[in-house]
């Protein structure tokens, strides 16, 4: 989403896709499938989409949608929100923060949305991308309203309409996954990850770059950043989160984080903390 941006929409449709590797983002992503020969990677679950199937990807969830069949159109739409603007608008009775944070609890992330409701949403998808194009005040207000009607609809039909993710693809990577994700603030080695699952280190390298599009090293500067950029998030300072998020020392920790973020720790932290 591009910066200063509240919310985007995206409708796309088409054959020859770009490679989407293992990837997450700081702001709220809900994803709609509408056709296409597909697989989608979350957190190391696996599902094979069909129509109306709907994803909610909370800031830091990693995840990779792949087209397989360049022969068929793969067509989507998705809704991007900051956590900032997902504030602005709740309401005492009506919190979105909290109603995404229940909804996505448990890697509760698949949804489904039937036909007619589906079709509502492209509709107002669509009409919040055409409008912006306005650049007026009073335009780019109502559009804002225009999102948010839309953003709540979807919320309201997904709401108990959740989907159980598939894991034939690779039970051994989705495996592996969950348990470094359990395990990230902690000293993990490729040595002790082959020995745990019982593969070489080798295999484990090819294998996890086959389903991921990234190396187990990147995984894990990643991840650890993401938890580093959460406990700052939460007041602790970032000399601090360094070493509690998993990193050995904080040159490496500051060139990783200053290169996965944009800016630095501290920049980080005074941005978090702004009036």
């Amino acid at each position: 989403m591009p910066p200063g941006r509240e919310f985007e929409a995206y409708h796309f449709v088409d054959t020859q896709t770009q490679p989407v590797f293992y990837h997450s983002h700081p702001h709220y992503e809900i994803y709609f499938f509408l056709q296409g020969h597909s697989r989608i990677i979350v957190e190391g679950l696996d599902l094979k989409p069909v129509r109306g199937d709907a994803l909610i990807y909370p800031p830091g969830i990693m995840h990779r949608n792949i087209h397989l069949d360049s022969e068929i159109p793969y067509e989507r739409f998705y809704l991007f929100a900051r956590r900032e603007f997902l504030q602005s608008i709740s309401s005492a009775e009506y919190d979105l923060p909290g109603t995404l944070e229940k909804m996505t609890r448990n890697d509760r992330y698949f949804y489904h949305v039937g036909q007619e409701d589906l079709q509502e949403l492209i509709r107002l998808t669509d009409e919040t991308i055409a409008a912006s194009e306005l650049s007026g005040p009073a335009d780019r207000l109502i559009n804002r309203s225009r999102f948010t009607i839309l953003l709540i609809r979807a919320l309201t039909m997904m709401s108990g309409q959740e989907v159980m993710p598939q894991s034939d693809y690779n039970k051994g990577m989705s495996s592996l996954i969950r348990y470094v994700n359990r395990h990230i603030t902690t000293p993990l080695t490729l040595d002790d990850l082959a020995e745990t699952f019982h593969v070489s280190k080798y295999y484990l390298l090819r294998e996890f770059k086959n389903y991921t599009g990234i190396s187990v090293h990147q995984y894990l500067i990643i991840r650890r950043i993401q938890v580093s950029q959460e406990m700052i998030r939460q007041g602790i300072k970032p000399k601090e989160a360094c070493f509690q998020c998993g990193f050995s020392d904080y040159s490496s920790y500051y060139r990783a984080f200053r290169g996965r973020v944009g800016m630095s720790p501290e920049q980080f932290r005074q941005a978090v903390f702004r009036p």
